[in-house]
């Protein structure tokens, strides 16, 4: 999968609470969710809640409300926290899968004005393709190790999709999630906190593969022309220097 058709009628109509302040989060009113009737599973910590604005075609679009309040995020949760709200992403995207109407599934999340996200409140999403397929390169996933062992590859990618700073965390056996989580949270505060102190956004893009599981940390900000117009990914010559820095953080 290359491309894909975005439907503008339905994207103009998205509201954006990154921007406009005075808009009513959506993900806040859970009685307002339930009077339309989008809510397809519910805990008391977590929602998935079907997309009100199906912008991709063919496609099933589900967001995953992460918490109660719009002021927290993946780098202040408990690890625990973390672990059960991944339990029960992956559970639904499971469901998906064993459903066999999708021929791909995306599962990401956007943090951040200049991640693609337009609602504040954390969130993450999965979506069914119909017709859509997307390649996955095991060397995707390759980089200056952070920590490399049986259970766990963690690093930071030398040949990033996007440019400058990926960092790829692997768990070899689902049994071991709260540790995985525990890198996962540590990754998002040093994008925040030490990376991308100006911009403060990110993207998550989790890959699920039998009983692995990984997820590249992709620290955004505006993206460079290099990238755009040449397809040119810039990589940082200081991969060593920061693998040191967050095995230490």
């Amino acid at each position: 999968m290359t491309h894909i058709i975005y439907k503008t009628n339905v994207g103009k109509d998205k509201p954006n609470t990154l921007i406009n302040k005075d808009y009513l989060c959506p993900f806040c009113n859970r009685d307002g969710l339930r009077k339309e009737d989008r809510i397809l599973r519910e805990t008391n910590e977590f929602l998935i809640v079907e997309n009100k604005f199906p912008v991709l075609e063919n496609s099933y679009p589900a967001v995953v409300v992460e918490h109660n309040s719009c002021s927290e995020h993946i780098g202040t949760y408990s690890v625990e926290y973390l672990e059960r709200l991944l339990k029960f992403c992956l559970s639904y995207y499971e469901d998906l899968e064993k459903a066999g109407f999708y021929k791909s599934i995306a599962f990401f999340k956007n943090h951040g004005i200049f991640s693609g996200g337009s609602i504040q409140h954390p969130h993450m999403q999965i979506i069914g393709f119909q017709n859509n397929s997307y390649e996955v390169n095991n060397n995707d996933f390759n980089g200056i190790p952070i920590i490399s062992n049986e259970l766990i590859e963690w690093n930071f990618s030398n040949k990033p999709k996007s440019e400058f700073f990926e960092i790829n965390l692997t768990l070899k056996n689902k049994d071991h999630l709260n540790k995985f989580c525990a890198y996962l949270q540590k990754s998002v505060q040093f994008v925040l906190q030490v990376l991308n102190t100006k911009h403060q956004c990110y993207n998550l893009a989790f890959q699920i593969e039998d009983d692995c599981i990984k997820v590249k940390i992709i620290s955004r900000g505006p993206t460079s022309i290099l990238l755009l117009g040449f397809g040119i990914h810039q990589t940082p010559n200081n991969l060593e220097e920061l693998a040191d820095q967050l095995r230490n953080f």
